[in-house]
């Protein structure tokens, strides 16, 4: 299973976040985007029972910098994983992961330290990341696989479905 889109969701697109989503329906979910200012960029059929979203990041007014409000888009009854793949492109940081469950973060962690996440439920995804070496006793960071291992133990945490960029 390859999971090689987290250094660059779309390929003519910087800071792209990509979203998977089920509780709501893709409507739904684009017209909170758009509410937010933010452009939908590319979408999915529903595979397993969760939608695709890809969008920009950052607002399309100028200077407009802030993070999307997820927690508005999730609602009750509804669940977001969300892949920030390029945070801070300029400063070379890490994609970011967050987990939202009826509206509330429920874990999210930096990929440069998946093993210190914040949210209501801090250590959901503790057993996987630790299978997969990325975090506890046997932490593995080594190699330039890292990011597309974290991506492989969330995906597999949620049974995500493949992303076909093709």
């Amino acid at each position: 299973m390859t999971r090689h889109w987290i250094d660059r969701a779309l390929p003519h697109h910087q800071e792209t976040n990509v979203v998977f989503f089920r509780g709501q329906s893709l409507d739904a979910l684009t017209r909170g985007l758009l509410g937010q200012k933010r452009l939908p960029l590319a979408y999915g059929k529903e595979t397993g029972g969760w939608g695709l979203m890809m969008h920009d990041m950052f607002s399309w007014d100028g200077g407009d910098y802030h993070l999307t409000h997820y927690e508005l888009l999730c609602p009750q009854g509804g669940e977001l994983v969300v892949f920030v793949t390029e945070p801070c492109l300029g400063k070379a940081h890490g994609p970011w992961f967050e987990y939202y469950r009826d509206g509330k973060l429920t874990t999210a962690f930096s990929f440069e330290g998946p093993d210190d996440p914040v949210g209501a439920e801090p250590e959901l995804l503790l057993p996987a990341l630790t299978a997969a070496r990325l975090a506890g006793p046997e932490e593995d960071f080594d190699g330039d696989d890292t990011e597309e291992r974290i991506v492989a133990a969330v995906a597999g945490f949620f049974s995500l479905p493949e992303l076909d960029l093709s």
